[in-house]
């Protein structure tokens, strides 16, 4: 039984003396505003190994995907400053070159891919986990964890991944150069190459990624640039 306390009072002080260093080490790098995805990445994986079990690893790195959205450059689209397209919004802020506010049509019926309200727009926004400015490339549809991911309408699934930043994710491919994407997905039901018709189910809303609850962030493209998918799903 000492010996259990023992281990447990060492494992302890490891974590201890890391979340000092690692809060001086993060100090440092917020006092010169900058810091990289790999250096974030050292830091986390030194803090994360420690973790007994996969249970706690789970919950550091989730914790760690929160310190890594206030360090790191939001790449979910370019910042403000580094926007240079020809439209812009009311307050003035230019849209990234490959994005537009230009309207559209689609000569499909389609089908919204998830049941709930818009809760975030496309265009400049805080985002809600880095708390800065940035650029939303398309529409956050509020919708209980677990609820269908529908395909927008008839296509081909292009890709399917995960990553820190949109999650489990798709996108497909519906011919003359449009394509949807769909993020933060909490599971994937489809794979490359299979064949979708309008309001199968593609995923699982979830809250994978950087964000703040369960959501689904969808995209339109059209020929490489990102459009506004309101004018379409509302």
């Amino acid at each position: 039984m000492q010996s259990v306390n023992k281990s447990r009072f060492s494992l302890l002080k490891v974590l201890i003396v890391q979340a000092v260093v690692v809060s001086i080490l993060l100090a440092v790098l917020y006092a010169v505003k900058r810091v990289s995805p790999q250096d974030y990445d050292m830091i986390a994986k030194q803090y994360v190994d420690v973790a007994e079990n996969e249970q706690e690893k789970e919950k550091m790195k989730n914790a760690w995907s929160k310190i890594k959205a206030f360090f790191v450059d939001d790449n979910e689209a370019p910042a403000a400053e580094n926007a240079g397209g020809k439209d812009e919004d009311a307050a003035g802020n230019r849209y990234p070159d490959n994005c537009t506010a230009a309207k559209y049509v689609i000569s499909e019926d389609i089908c919204r891919p998830a049941s709930g309200k818009i809760s975030s727009p496309f265009g400049y926004r805080i985002n809600p986990v880095s708390g800065k400015l940035s650029f939303h490339t398309g529409i956050d549809i509020a919708a209980k964890s677990g609820d269908k991911v529908q395909a927008a309408y008839y296509g081909i699934i292009e890709s399917v991944g995960e990553d820190d930043v949109y999650g489990k994710y798709i996108k497909i491919n519906h011919g003359n150069g449009i394509k949807t994407f769909y993020a933060h997905c909490s599971k994937l039901h489809v794979k490359v190459g299979d064949k979708v018709d309008g309001g199968e189910t593609i995923a699982r809303v979830g809250s994978t990624g950087w964000s703040t609850g369960p959501h689904l962030h969808f995209s339109i493209i059209i020929n490489d640039i990102y459009c506004n998918p309101a004018f379409v799903i509302d």
